[in-house]
């Protein structure tokens, strides 16, 4: 719960005939964060396994499987029946017997579909055609005379048959507007187009193949296309009976694909000597025998499993590689964990700080929004949110142990201001410490607010200190501003401040007691040049620079030191100046109802109203000021807590899993270094 999970580093070899079978089981059991099994030995045996090719190539079987299942209607999201042994060869051999026959009934269906299209055209040409009953091919034949059809808007017919005077005749057909039929000699063809032009004249010729009458042959047409028609719903009904056939093995040779192509990316991760693998990664010390049985049974007992402690891997010792964590403790503490994990992890050898930030946010929020009703309203959304059967996001499942915590502990804070949805009567509900808005009590409320940042401050710096030394830095751990030098110096500093304002004066030794700290703090610098022998005989000129750019970063980090502290501790004032505010923004609810019930509305009208005011009052109250103080709650967190012991350098434990229905891989193994 103060640490997170205890690690292993685990070193599996393995022949190579056995490496892709374990490799698909380690990723179905997802134990094992990999790192690059290269790196890890020391005399660099190892090369790295290339499998880029095999990549390629599965990603384009995926796609092509992926296009498949769509252009067949396939219900991706259902369960993919149980598939055979099939290697990738097998697999590409299906693919490409279902695209060919799906190819095929592709191209009949867009040949049927440009054929149908061509004769509706024409249809419709023929359909607006002025001489439905005259055989166009005796038109075509027409020695002496010019016919051409097409469209002319009605407003200029008129006037363009005035024009064409006894050159042509204009016709129009019945009960088509707009279709006209112009007739002249063939000596008089250019000039009447050169007219038809100038009118906006479209033509529109029959077509070619059309002999018959213009009927007769949109007759013709229409038979034929309702023929294409059922030669297209035939050529639909194969496609479904293809996608009846082999939906299900499309779903599963995906799913087969997806698992393939996890293993191969995660074998990059592998190093490899002749016919002999090596997979290493972290995986938690309690799933270490999990590992070996599953090693020994996918690999016929030929499995060798190493397990190295991360406290005694000689990589992690020196610096040069980090172990992953994995965060402990139950349920309750995941809220507050996102919280963490949102600004960043703990290393390994760290404090975690989830139960530290649990109890701070908590006392934080409850502080700032406390009052009994409102904190019970959250602590139900809370619960219902924990507890409800309906399919929601984890995170949010999550929130809801976040929002039991802060309700409750806005609850007692209300019993201690004694106000029950920001409605306070001290004779039915007496406050058990303070009341916010009480003008006497605004001084002491602002001063524990004060009081209890220093005591998480103290807290937070009290974690670093611890932090240091479990990493061996024990100089860090006593010469930092947040090292031990630096909580005395805040305790100290904060005593002599209290003395000071309690009996107004302050001895010499208390004074002593402040500026030793920082005196010492200030000679950060030269001490730690003198303990790492870093001091080497110059020219006095570099001597004198040295010396002077130590002064200078010391002045500078007493400044630090000094601000830092200062600013630190007051930031923690807003918090009852929210707690303040929280309360003046219900008083002002009622005030809302004090005047309705001034105005003396008549009948039941008055009682409704002020009823709705204090309901939806409080709403927003609940909404804008929950919002506002888990805002300032997670700022100080951040801001103010994290920046005396936290970094957030840490890396995740994340095991290579297969999430064969989904993706390639859940998680994605750590990439090599």
């Amino acid at each position: 719960m103060f640490r997170p999970v205890k690690m292993c580093k685990v070193n599996i070899l393995v022949l190579a005939k056995h490496v892709t079978e374990l490799t698909r089981r380690l990723g179905q059991c997802g134990l094992v964060h990999l790192i690059d099994a290269v790196s890890q030995s020391q005399d660099r045996l190892l090369k790295e396994v290339d499998q880029e090719r095999d990549e390629r190539t599965l990603e384009n079987l995926i796609s092509r499987c992926d296009r498949l299942i769509e252009a067949l209607g396939v219900d991706s999201e259902a369960e993919p029946p149980t598939l055979g042994e099939l290697n990738q060869d097998d697999i590409a051999a299906i693919l490409s017997k279902i695209f060919s026959r799906f190819q095929e009934q592709d191209n009949a269906i867009r040949q049927l579909l440009r054929d149908s299209g061509s004769l509706t055209q024409e249809s419709a040409i023929l359909a607006t055609y002025p001489l439905q009953q005259v055989k166009l091919e005796a038109l075509r034949n027409l020695s002496h005379f010019y016919l051409v059809t097409g469209r002319l808007a009605p407003s200029v017919l008129p006037r363009a048959a005035t024009v064409m005077g006894d050159r042509a005749v204009l016709v129009q057909a019945d009960g088509q507007e707009g279709n006209v039929l112009v007739i002249a000699s063939r000596k008089n063809r250019w000039a009447v187009e050169d007219e038809l032009n100038k009118f906006g004249f479209t033509p529109v010729e029959p077509p070619e193949t059309a002999e018959d009458t213009a009927a007769a042959a949109q007759e013709q047409m229409e038979d034929k296309l309702e023929t294409l028609r059922r030669n297209i719903e035939e050529c639909r009904r194969q496609v479904i009976r293809l996608s009846e056939e082999y939906g299900g093995i499309l779903l599963a040779i995906r799913s087969r694909l997806r698992g393939l192509l996890a293993v191969r990316r995660a074998q990059q991760h592998f190093g490899r000597i002749a016919q002999l693998y090596c997979i290493s990664g972290w995986t938690p010390r309690k799933e270490v025998d999990a590992i070996r049985k599953l090693v020994e049974e996918n690999t016929d007992g030929t499995g060798v499993v190493e397990v190295i402690e991360a406290e005694d891997d000689i990589l992690v010792k020196a610096g040069l590689e980090d172990v992953p964590v994995q965060f402990s403790g139950g349920s309750w503490l995941r809220p507050f964990q996102m919280l963490v994990a949102n600004f960043g992890l703990p290393q390994y050898n760290e404090i975690d700080p989830s139960v530290f930030v649990a109890i701070s946010f908590v006392v934080l929020f409850g502080f700032m929004f406390g009052d009994l009703g409102q904190g019970a309203v959250l602590a139900a959304i809370g619960f219902w949110l924990r507890r409800t059967k309906r399919s929601i996001p984890a995170f949010l499942r999550d929130s809801g142990g976040l929002l039991i915590g802060c309700g409750l502990s806005a609850a007692l804070f209300g019993l201690a201001y004694g106000s029950v949805f920001g409605y306070e009567n001290h004779h039915i509900l007496p406050p058990l410490w303070l009341s916010p808005l009480n003008t006497n009590d605004i001084t002491q409320l602002l001063a524990t607010a004060v009081g209890v940042g220093i005591v998480f401050t103290s807290v937070a710096i009290i974690i670093n200190i611890i932090n240091r030394f479990l990493a061996r830095r024990y100089f860090e751990g006593v010469f930092d501003r947040f090292g031990v030098l630096g909580l005395l110096f805040y305790w100290f500093a904060l005593g002599a401040g209290i003395t000071l304002l309690v009996t107004g004066k302050l001895a010499p030794w208390a004074i002593a007691l402040v500026v030793l700290p920082l005196v010492v703090l200030l000679l950060k610098g030269p001490i730690q040049l003198i303990m790492h022998r870093r001091q080497k005989r110059r020219h006095s000129d570099d001597e004198e620079e040295g010396i002077l750019n130590i002064i200078i970063e010391a002045c500078i980090e007493l400044m630090e030191t000094l601000t830092g502290y200062i600013s630190g501790t007051v930031s923690f004032v807003r918090v009852g100046a929210f707690a303040i505010s929280h309360a003046a923004l219900c008083f002002a609810i009622y005030s809302i109802v004090g005047v309705l019930k001034s105005m003396r509305i008549e009948g039941a009208l008055g009682g409704v109203l002020s009823i709705v005011i204090i309901i939806f009052g409080n709403i927003i109250v609940i909404a804008f000021e929950g919002m506002v103080a888990m805002i300032q709650g997670i700022r100080l967190e951040y801001y103010e807590l994290f920046s005396k012991y936290f970094s957030g350098d840490g890396i995740a434990y994340e095991p290579f899993q297969i999430d064969e229905k989904n993706d390639a891989s859940s998680t994605e193994p750590t990439p090599p270094a």
